[in-house]
């Protein structure tokens, strides 16, 4: 362990209106509690539509997932939250721009954090009493430092709020503490006295019932696709969670977010496949010398996959691509690779080979992404058990304590 003087500088890249930002805010007290560190806010704005594509339905995502994560840690969050008015995000936004001092700003997001995504009539009180309280930036002033912010931001290697930055490493939210935790303790920034373990979980969950069909085999839907390395990271568990709990897993393959015309700038892809690695080292999954399944090589993947399927190979299938992908660096334009790939998951390969067509029809999943739209998604992975919805393999945790409870572990 390597002992340090000083105290470590953590950055928080904050956003008022972001609920995953509520969240790790709450956080920020105890772990100043617990390690030596010091917190410097900057406040940014959304990030463009090649990073955030599609507002509304990034708010309703995170309104939705920070809702469901307050039935399992003990942090406030409305039970049913609204997203803030413009206006009063707006208003949020040039009041913490105006504080200075760490202390002041955590103080103040923590308070417009609560109020926000409540009654309305609440967080006008709220913003009105603090407006009180300092001189504020114009919002020409204020468009000007968050578009400043933002691109500082970018240049150090990422874009989105919620982030903390240290030492060149970026850690979202409250579901990437447990890295940056372990970094602070190797670098010796622990406190004689603290625990580690910043993120409160409730004593008893108060989970939601699965409405399922009466009588019918549970069903999980896993959303995936062959390029999301996060779909990867979350497979072999979940196929595992569904043995553990005799439900059927029902993958649901998706084009990819760029071949369906969705931006992925270099620097959200770099910080994917960082991410990844340390997930994959976290839950013990491969991950390194990986390829980009793009273009006619993954279209020839999925063309087999209803082969596969008949052959009742499905789930094999999706994880020798994924491994052959991630782990193994095989292209899957080549056809040595590709059957090798098909060997691996128990298909004749020269079979294999014939349906691998990249101009065979796979309007199956494009109706995939359809269903998808509907729950406000349209990255992998996502899961779907009866009316229960949740996304990322980061949520595989909170799934398995809703499984628990409506069906019990049976294997």
């Amino acid at each position: 362990m390597q002992i340090t003087a000083a105290p470590a500088l953590l950055t928080v890249f904050h956003r008022p209106d972001d609920p995953w930002s509520v969240l790790l805010l709450q956080c920020l007290p105890g772990l100043v509690a617990q390690y030596d560190v010091q917190l410097r806010f900057v406040t940014v704005p959304l990030p463009g539509p090649d990073f955030a594509p599609r507002p509304p339905a990034l708010m309703a995502n995170g309104l939705r997932d920070a809702a469901d994560l307050r039935r399992h840690l003990a942090l406030a969050f409305p039970a049913e939250p609204r997203a803030p008015d413009p206006a009063d995000t707006a208003l949020a936004t040039r009041i913490l721009l105006a504080r200075r001092d760490s202390a002041s700003y955590l103080d103040t997001a923590l308070t417009l954090g609560a109020a926000l995504f409540a009654a309305p009539e609440a967080a006008q009180r709220v913003l009105a009493r603090s407006e009180k309280t300092i001189a504020l930036p114009t919002p020409e002033q204020a468009a000007a430092t968050l578009a400043a912010n933002g691109e500082a931001q970018q240049a150090l290697g990422h874009y989105h709020s919620a982030m903390i930055h240290f030492e060149g490493g970026w850690y979202w939210g409250i579901d990437r503490l447990f890295h940056l935790e372990t970094v602070l303790i190797n670098r010796g920034f622990r406190r004689g006295t603290g625990v580690p373990g910043v993120v409160p979980h409730r004593a008893t969950p108060a989970l939601p019932a699965l409405n399922l069909p009466p009588g019918a085999e549970p069903e999980l839907r896993f959303y995936c696709s062959f390029r999301s390395p996060y779909a990867y990271i979350a497979a072999a568990r979940t196929f595992a969670l569904g043995r553990r709990y005799r439900l059927r897993v029902s993958p649901r393959l998706i084009i990819p977010m760029k071949m369906a015309g969705f931006a992925i700038p270099k620097i959200k892809a770099d910080y994917f496949r960082t991410d990844c690695a340390r997930e994959g080292l976290r839950h013990g999954v491969p991950f390194g010398h990986f390829t980009d399944p793009f273009g006619a090589g993954l279209r020839r993947a999925m063309a087999l996959y209803p082969l596969a399927e008949a052959a009742g190979q499905g789930e094999a299938w999706i994880l020798s691509v994924m491994r052959g992908v991630w782990v193994e660096g095989r292209d899957l334009a080549d056809d040595t690779d590709l059957a090798a790939l098909a060997a691996r998951a128990g298909l004749d390969p020269a079979e294999a080979l014939r349906h691998a067509d990249p101009d065979a029809d796979l309007s199956w999943a494009d109706r995939h992404r359809e269903e998808l739209a509907r729950y406000d998604q349209y990255a992998a992975p996502v899961f779907v058990i009866g009316d229960y919805m949740t996304w990322g393999q980061d949520r595989l945790w909170m799934l398995e304590a809703v499984l628990e409870r409506a069906l019990a572990r049976r294997a």
